[in-house]
């Protein structure tokens, strides 16, 4: 973790400089941004999502931003090809024939993330883990270039940072828990556990904690999966709170998903609960910088 971690700060201070850094790569007309999102969706396109769910309506707020940069939608659903399609349908009617797909996921080890690449094209099989046994394709002449998602991503260390210190009076006497959803998988959790832990490696150096740790809820589980990591959570922050302040900080896109599962199995314990992912600018920085690096990998490897 260590050497992965030192990794981690020396992308950091890359980041940061990409953050503050006015957008330099310019799309030439045929390039499009496709975003891949969790959340209920229509085929009427961006903007035209429930008002009701904050999670739709950080991410539509997002798109506009973007769209005017380069052409850009939002496929929203759980690897649904029918949004999917959809989405891509209105980026060719816009001209675009190279679009790089951004996954808005916190996590890359996740069945949904294989069976977004097999809808597109971009791989044989559904995901290995996945439940499902079978997925329509996208019928599509364009080129699609296939992104992370956020992982252990810089960027996404320093909003859960920023989200642990909004809450916190003195860090040296604060636990920070850093709480995702989690794969079922026990492979694909440990893997999202590794990315967490770099997380938590940064906040420990940058907000000087005295603790930080990381969970997965995991809700979508087994029950006795389920319940072992609800009773690990309740257990970690009832010690926690025993010693200091505690900080509960999601992993999560937006709020509008499991927060509220998550405060309901903390019921009766002592701790502060921060704000997801969304809305914060970084989110946004890495969105550019993720398709910027798809595109212009994509142009390298052309000429």
């Amino acid at each position: 973790m260590t050497s992965r971690f030192a990794r981690c700060l020396a992308v950091a201070g890359a980041a940061l400089v990409l953050a503050a850094a006015p957008a330099t790569r310019a799309a030439d007309g045929h390039e499009g941004l496709l975003l891949l999102a969790h959340g209920a969706h229509a085929d009427s396109g961006q903007g035209h999502h429930s008002a009701a769910s904050p999670w739709n309506a950080n991410v539509e707020q997002m798109a506009r931003s973007l769209d005017q940069q380069r052409p850009t939608e939002v496929a929203f659903g759980m690897a649904d090809p029918q949004s999917i399609q959809a989405a891509v349908n209105r980026l060719e009617a816009r001209g675009v024939r190279e679009i790089a797909v951004v996954p808005l996921f916190v996590s890359s080890h996740s069945p949904i993330i294989g069976n977004f690449r097999y809808i597109l094209g971009l791989q044989a099989e559904l995901a290995k883990t996945t439940r499902l046994r079978h997925l329509d394709r996208v019928t599509s002449s364009a080129r699609f270039l296939f992104g992370q998602a956020m992982d252990a991503h810089p960027l996404i260390s320093e909003v859960l940072l920023e989200r642990a210190l909004a809450l916190v009076r003195d860090p040296a006497r604060t636990s920070v828990i850093l709480i995702a959803h989690g794969p079922n998988d026990e492979g694909e959790n440990h893997l999202c556990l590794q990315d967490m832990e770099i997380h938590a490696g940064f906040l420990q150096e940058k907000g000087g904690f005295r603790a930080v740790s990381v969970l997965t809820h995991r809700n979508d589980a087994p029950e006795p999966v389920r319940a072992e990591a609800r009773g690990s959570l309740r257990r970690q922050v009832a010690d926690a709170a025993a010693a200091g302040d505690v900080v509960v900080v999601p992993l999560l896109l937006s709020a509008g998903g499991i927060e509220a599962e998550v405060e309901s199995d903390l019921e009766g314990l002592v701790y502060r609960f921060a704000q997801p992912l969304m809305p914060h600018p970084n989110i946004q920085r890495w969105v550019e910088a993720e398709a910027d690096a798809l595109l212009e990998h994509s142009a390298a490897s052309a000429n």
